[in-house]
């Protein structure tokens, strides 16, 4: 019967919700992880310390993700079913599973961006690496901006740059902050 499943306890998963703490997922990651690559790099000229730097920084970044965006998606339901009972009108509450797969998948992404990022700290010369991890890492924000807005019905082209935009002021910002460190303290 149609509108069965609105008042279940469970209510039928949709595609795009569980794409949420995926996108979140990447695109804190790659910026957050943009960041500590450039900045580290540019301060220490080091690839132990890039590479440790990045995955310490990334295993607590996507815990910090994950447990982040449970706890705010925990509160969200929690307020639809307020919403739900004091109101006439229907309000659709997350699902126990969506609020799950929602930190589990912010967790998931995040760590993916990580390995995608430092992957080419494996492969190539020191340098290299850091270009390739800039150019890969503006690339997969512009690509995840460009589907948010295809997702949401904005501009995908603008959209996308938005996305790559933050992502190169963090990193310029990264670079910076990683010269006045390299200066003060005459690391590299």
């Amino acid at each position: 019967m149609p509108g069965d499943h609105e008042m279940s306890k469970e209510p039928v998963v949709q595609v795009g919700y569980n794409l949420e703490g995926v996108a979140f997922g990447m695109t804190d990651g790659v910026i957050c992880f943009l960041g500590i690559i450039i900045g580290v790099a540019q301060a220490t000229q080091d690839l132990t310390l890039v590479l440790v730097a990045a995955v310490v920084g990334g295993v607590a970044d996507a815990m910090g993700n994950s447990f982040g965006f449970f706890a705010s998606q925990l509160t969200e339901q929690s307020v639809q079913a307020h919403e739900q009972e004091t109101h006439v009108e229907e309000v659709r509450v997350h699902s126990r599973r969506e609020v799950w797969m929602s930190g589990v998948l912010a967790f998931v992404s995040t760590m993916l961006a990580l390995v995608i990022l430092i992957v080419p700290f494996l492969i190539f010369s020191f340098q290299v690496a850091v270009i390739t991890t800039f150019l890969t890492g503006i690339a997969a924000l512009f690509a995840l901006g460009m589907y948010v807005g295809k997702i949401s019905g904005k501009k995908e082209v603008k959209t996308g740059l938005v996305y790559a935009v933050l992502g190169v002021a963090g990193s310029l910002i990264s670079y910076f902050v990683g010269s006045v460190l390299q200066s003060l303290t005459a690391i590299a």
